[in-house]
């Protein structure tokens, strides 16, 4: 077994809300992603991998814990309130991965720039080292006073600011130079997440659509827009889908190049050969496909399919099959030579995909999309839960007591549902046991008893609140 020092540094990298299709070693063309193209040439590149779920804060959870959403209670926020998420990770502190690696010898550190994965949530569990570091993004977006929309519009125009990578870049040049070995990074870039506005060079829309596409996210990408759009299957109108698409793919090219600048650093302090890294993303995104836009209201393969990439010791062989981002931690464990670890070996034949919209038929978030005059299917997606199952090819999808079977070769945009029993019926078998599986380990947390038996919980100052509930806002989740 390898001693702490012998064993290699770890850096987990999240370009949260990246679709697989935007790297090119996924079909995006050449001089996409050059940095991602490189390391998966060289190191070991999942071809198929698969969120847990189909938005950040649950996926997190399955990153760090090993467990489905539901099996970890947080497909939702427990109870519906944020604070309520610390208590329940603290239930699963064993098996948290900056907390198993720190037993292990590791010196953990995190720079988030997503507020759902924050201290104020709890993700800050086990580490020595947590900022959240959030960029000069304007708040604003949705605000309609005069003032608030001309700040709006300026800071679209001028194209100016990040939404973080700066200050997470600068960080890290400190890490490199400060942290112990050997080190456990993870890093979360929101770049790419709504409101799609990078800053220039990479912004390269011209004045007058660089003022458009700040309409575009005042008019399409808040939280009520996005799920107008999903509920009627109304995406925005097709120039405005070609404007964030294109400066979604530039805001990637963003990150990819800070990336390459990462391992350039990483290269000339010596660290980069024995630092084992990971890229990947939590969900990926809708611009129109399958009448879908934005994330969360579906469990379509531009939400569940990301990028995933292991570069450096221990970036074994890849399986052929399907990976599941909730099999990370035991890939992790298993690049480094960590015996001692609360994990089990992943199923790489078989990925299985969870989301929750609303607790309860009596959620009075269902009467607001009611007045949308929703399709069946829009309104099918809010009011109940969705599982899914996938091997690659086929992808069984339960919403509610409805069943469906995808071939995503045949109908790569899930339009034309099949009836399960149309398909192969090995597989379909296989699928439905994998759906029943996940069903079984299901847990809905007591609250109220983890409080009692846990440790006293911070509260969070009026400011800190306020700070979490712009950037909320910001992203389209308020």
């Amino acid at each position: 077994m390898p001693r702490a020092v012998d064993r290699p540094n770890i850096i987990v990298v999240v370009f949260d809300t990246a679709r697989a299709d935007a790297f090119e070693p996924h079909g995006a063309p050449a001089g996409s992603t050059p940095m991602f193209a490189q390391l998966a040439s060289s190191g070991a590149l999942h071809r198929k991998a698969i969120a847990p779920c189909n938005w950040t804060m649950p996926s997190h959870v399955s990153m760090f814990s090993g467990l489905l959403p539901r099996t970890a209670g947080l497909s939702m926020l427990p109870h519906g309130e944020r604070a309520n998420c610390r208590i329940v990770m603290e239930a699963h502190r064993d098996r948290w991965l900056p907390v198993v690696l720190g037993r292990a010898g590791y010196h953990t550190a995190a720079a988030t720039t997503n507020a759902w994965v924050s201290n104020q949530i709890g993700f800050d569990l086990g580490f020595d080292e947590f900022r959240n570091l959030v960029g000069k993004r304007v708040n604003r977006m949705a605000d309609p006073s005069l003032k608030a929309s001309f700040r709006w519009y300026a800071h679209a125009f001028l194209a100016r600011v990040d939404n973080g990578l700066s200050v997470v870049e600068r960080r890290m040049n400190d890490w490199i130079s400060q942290t112990p070995r050997p080190f456990f990074w993870f890093v979360n870039l929101i770049e790419c997440h709504s409101p799609y506005l990078p800053p220039r060079p990479y912004n390269d829309l011209g004045p007058l659509r660089r003022l458009l596409a700040g309409r575009d996210a005042r008019r399409y990408q808040t939280l009520e827009g996005v799920w107008k759009a999903c509920a009627t299957e109304t995406p925005p109108p097709r120039p405005s889908l070609e404007r964030m698409r294109r400066l979604y793919d530039r805001s990637i090219r963003m990150m990819d190049d800070w990336l390459a600048r990462l391992c350039e650093r990483l290269d000339a302090a010596g660290l980069l050969d024995d630092t084992l890294l990971v890229v990947t993303s939590d969900h990926g995104e809708n611009f129109g496909e399958g009448h879908l836009f934005g994330h969360a209201v579906s469990l379509d393969d531009r939400l569940l399919h990301v990028p995933l990439v292991f570069a450096g010791p221990g970036a074994a062989q890849a399986p052929e099959g399907v990976s599941s981002l909730a099999a990370l931690p035991a890939y992790i464990a298993r690049a480094v030579g960590l015996d001692d670890h609360p994990w089990s070996d992943p199923d790489e034949g078989i990925a299985v995909a969870q989301y929750d919209l609303t607790p309860s038929p009596d959620d009075p978030r269902l009467a607001m999309i009611r007045q949308w005059r929703p399709t069946d299917e829009g309104y099918r997606r809010f009011a109940y839960a969705g599982t899914a199952a996938t091997d690659g090819r086929y992808k069984l999808v339960t919403l509610g007591d409805a069943e469906r079977l995808y071939d995503v070769e045949a109908d790569p945009h899930e339009i034309a549902p099949m009836r399960a029993d149309a398909g192969p019926a090995d597989v379909v078998e296989r699928l439905r046991r994998a759906l029943s599986r996940s069903g079984e380990t299901e847990w809905t947390p007591d609250v109220e008893a983890l409080r009692a038996a846990g440790p006293e919980q911070p509260e969070p100052s009026p400011d800190e609140v306020k700070e979490l509930e712009d950037r909320m806002r910001l992203l389209g989740y308020l």
